[in-house]
């Protein structure tokens, strides 16, 4: 965007604001979103406020520059109008985080591209399927709903993960459930257990590179009698050129649990889905423990293979399985590995690293949970780790299964550093979240030259 047209684009918001009668109360909205979950330390509050005033003057008397393109976009977020830069197709987080899990599921807040941005024909082959240009969106709150899967597509994001269901209805955590984590702007070495700073207010300007986030939802489902038929939308929705996969998960101990992971995952085959993925992953499971949270469950081997095993059993054998995988060191990921590949069709991974999060005054940024999943570029140097070790434990075993890549993809660079490891796909969350024309940047970048084609015009 060039300095006129971005000046001519912040006075034309600034017009669309006055002529909806927001501009008035526009700084007041702003402090109250920077405040709802909790209060910043009154100078940085004073200076957000002041800001903000000095903003809607600007607009008000019609002299607002170019240069506060990026304060409105956070001014706006926070204040609950992101629906107006949306409109004006800029970019803008995807997920109103100061919204509820029920609110976001029904309505993706960044903008939808006009038309779906495709490789120019060319396709690639995953999990037995001819999809387009293999970027996507892994099992969260983006993917949550026929909504989100039409968004997705529409802006150029080909392989989705119907976001995790499960066999009856469960709650999301208490909010805030997501958060930035703009002090995290580097990768922490693989596998590293962190400690995280994030505030509700904090902010990471859209299409940042560097950007990392932090959350907590627990989880939530609804009712298999709701999202049965949203599911069944979903898989139409997702195209010709599209694959979306459904996320299941169960609950109990021993054969309880793996009872509810076999009877999640029949009922999302019986609503039509090629591909099961089973959530063995999450780092976001309350529990009674200090942290508030149980560990993944990938990390009892025996246990995940147990599930695995039941869920291929019960499956059609033309309904493909994945095994979706947290970050595992050498020796947990060697054992575990030769045990999953027979029985599935695809491992993916990483999930986000659970991780110790607290606000700047020291409260847990998570009410009553002070350990969250970290994603972002902090665990970009875990998702190139296990990726490397899991394609060379593919090729040392001699039994084929794809590779759904993830973890710290936020540019065009870190896709395709994924991807040249040997994925087979690769997905993005905080990227996706941050960043709503990630998809169409990859394509542009890499359409064209992109390897491993299976169909070329």
């Amino acid at each position: 965007m060039t300095v006129a047209s971005a000046q001519d684009t912040v006075r034309g918001l600034g017009a669309d604001l006055a002529a909806r009668g927001l501009l008035a109360d526009l700084p007041a909205a702003f402090v109250a979103g920077v405040t709802r979950f909790a209060r910043p330390p009154q100078p940085e509050l004073d200076s957000l406020a002041t800001a903000a005033d000095g903003l809607a003057a600007r607009l008000a008397g019609g002299n607002a520059g170019d240069g506060d393109l990026p304060l409105l976009t956070r001014v706006l977020y926070f204040a609950g109008h992101a629906d107006v830069l949306a409109g004006a197709g800029l970019p803008v987080p995807g997920y109103d985080v100061l919204g509820g899990f029920r609110e976001n599921l029904a309505r993706p807040l960044g903008p939808r591209l006009p038309e779906r941005p495709t490789a120019d024909g060319r396709r690639w082959r995953v999990l037995g399927r001819s999809v387009g240009f293999p970027i996507g969106v892994p099992a969260c709150v983006l993917n949550g709903s026929e909504a989100w899967v039409r968004h997705n597509v529409a802006n150029g994001w080909s392989v989705l993960t119907y976001k995790t269901v499960r066999g009856r209805e469960h709650p999301p955590n208490e909010q805030p459930n997501w958060t930035f984590a703009p002090r995290e702007t580097a990768s922490l070495p693989p596998g590293a257990v962190a400690d995280v700073v994030s505030d509700p207010w904090d902010w990471v300007a859209p299409g940042t590179p560097e950007v990392s986030t932090v959350n907590s939802f627990g989880v939530p489902s609804p009712a298999p009698e709701e999202w049965l038929g949203d599911l069944e939308r979903s898989l139409v929705a997702a195209g010709e050129d599209g694959l979306l996969l459904v996320s299941v998960m169960g609950e109990g101990n021993g054969t309880d649990l793996v009872d509810d992971f076999c009877r999640t995952a029949r009922m999302a085959e019986e609503a039509g889905a090629p591909v099961i993925e089973l959530n063995l992953s999450c780092p976001n499971t309350l529990s009674a423990s200090a942290g508030g949270v149980k560990p993944p469950l990938c990390l009892d081997a025996d246990a995940t293979v147990a599930v695995v095993e039941a869920v291929r059993r019960a499956l059609d054998d033309r309904t493909g399985v994945v095994a979706k995988l947290s970050w595992l060191d050498e020796q947990q990921l060697a054992a575990l590995v030769p045990r999953l590949a027979p029985l599935v069709d695809g491992i993916a991974g990483i999930n986000t690293l659970q991780s110790r999060v607290r606000r700047s005054d020291g409260a847990p940024t998570f009410p009553g949970r002070e350990l969250a999943g970290l994603s972002g570029v902090a665990v970009r140097d875990s998702a190139l780790d296990f990726t490397r070790r899991l394609v060379a434990l593919r090729a040392a075993g001699g039994v084929h299964f794809d590779v759904l890549a993830m973890g710290g993809v936020t540019d065009p660079a870190s896709f395709e550093a994924l991807f040249a490891l040997g994925a087979d796909a690769v997905q993005s969350a905080s990227g996706a979240f941050a960043d709503p024309f990630l998809a169409r940047r990859c394509i542009a970048a890499l359409g064209e030259t992109l390897p491993r084609a299976v169909e070329v015009p």
